[in-house]
């Protein structure tokens, strides 16, 4: 206790006399939940001033890239849904080259092998049904089950030139089933709205019986009360590990990199789980009530050709657009 308030004494020193590190993160994680989190980083680090910019991966992309072209790159951290996007980055030389202390904890599979990026969270699109008017067992329980006649008008969508998670979900479906597949989807009448969160908050209202959303968001909205539930879909749940980065202009790079320490820590994955509903990488935090591990979704997930969605970011955007939306 004594060792812990000195600490506390000399870190707040160290803020009067030098003021705040200040690092500014990019990220895609909701409001409410990021918020949340930001403020149990701020309490463990009263020294850095954590500023944030939120939005939908696509408009961070369109962000990023025009600092990129200007040369004034504003982010110093990067946490994002789309995994592919951070390839795209580390092959234009714009992530710094990092080895976190606590990235030893992590199953190799959420660690980019040259150490430009790691997983922060286990991010899953599945599909969520409104509980007061599906059950367990009425729910559709396929993704391939969502173009039947029985689901007409019933079903929303995010648009993957907003959401990141959803660029992952189209192409994985493009790519199992094809692009046959939301041209029935279109012909089901299926919606689109702009991102997860709008879906889930759409389906919990009683707006669709059913809808394309992220777990954690649906997961959080019924740990609040909300008439929400989600079904890991028998043909696979499109699991997307969110990755973590720090942008190689930072200009504040021991700062940047206790965030991203912080959040691969078993407090910062703790918090992640409590604060958020998400599911844990360390296999050491256990995730939240009724969810299984990341391995166990991994295990049972749909495969994703991230080189595809890399590559083929553009088609994908613009297939989507002209069946879904036109």
């Amino acid at each position: 206790m004594r060792k812990l308030v000195i600490v506390t004494i000399l870190l707040v020193c160290t803020v009067l006399l030098f003021g705040a590190q200040k690092i500014m993160l990019y990220t895609s994680v909701p409001t409410e939940i990021m918020t949340a989190i930001a403020d149990a980083f701020k309490a463990a680090n009263p020294d850095i001033e954590l500023e944030i910019f939120r939005s939908g991966t696509g408009t961070i992309q369109t962000k990023l890239a025009a600092e990129v072209q200007s040369g004034n790159i504003q982010a110093d951290v990067l946490w994002v849904a789309e995994f592919s996007y951070y390839e795209t980055l580390k092959k234009q030389g714009l992530l710094a080259q990092i080895d976190p202390e606590e990235a030893s904890a992590l199953p190799e599979n959420f660690r980019d092998p040259e150490g430009y990026y790691y997983a922060g969270r286990l991010i899953n699109m599945v599909i969520a049904y409104n509980t007061k008017a599906l059950t367990a067992e009425t729910a559709p329980k396929s993704w391939k089950e969502l173009t039947d006649d029985k689901w007409y008008d019933n079903y929303v969508v995010p648009n993957p030139e907003y959401s990141g998670a959803a660029v992952a979900a189209v192409g994985a479906l493009a790519k199992k089933y094809g692009w046959s597949y939301f041209e029935a989807m279109r012909s089901n009448e299926a919606v689109v709205v702009r991102g997860n969160s709008d879906v889930a908050q759409k389906v919990a209202a009683g707006e669709f019986p059913i809808g394309m959303t992220l777990d954690y968001i649906a997961r959080d909205l019924n740990v609040k009360g909300s008439p929400i539930d989600i079904v890991y879909p028998i043909d696979g749940t499109i699991a997307i590990p969110s990755p973590i980065a720090v942008m190689k202009s930072t200009k504040n790079m021991e700062a940047a990199m206790r965030f991203v320490d912080y959040i691969l820590s078993v407090e910062g994955q703790m918090a992640l789980v409590e604060l958020g509903s998400l599911v844990p990488i360390r296999p050491d935090v256990d995730p939240p009530a009724n969810t299984p591990p990341a391995s166990e979704i991994l295990g049972k997930s749909m495969d994703i050709d991230w080189k595809y969605i890399e590559e083929g970011l553009e088609e994908i955007n613009t297939n989507f657009s002209d069946i879904m939306l036109f």
